[in-house]
């Protein structure tokens, strides 16, 4: 994070904690419909993949993307 200032490390923080945040909540949403028999097993992890995962990944990736090269 060297030579990038205040603000952008905070919006990188705080982007990377909702990130977080939404794996977890999803995470735990599966598991509740996996044991309540709403998801087989499988079904349960590749929700948690396409919906849990991917999204907060690409939101970070594109994040790094539009940093200025310099």
């Amino acid at each position: 994070m060297r030579g990038r200032s205040q603000g952008e490390w905070r919006v990188e923080t705080f982007a990377l904690a909702i990130a977080v945040l939404w794996m977890l909540a999803l995470q735990l949403i599966c598991v509740v419909l996996w044991d309540s028999n709403w998801l087989t097993r499988q079904g349960a992890l590749v929700h948690w993949l396409i919906i849990g995962v991917m999204p907060p990944a690409l939101a970070l990736w594109q994040l790094e993307r539009r940093q200025p090269v310099t």
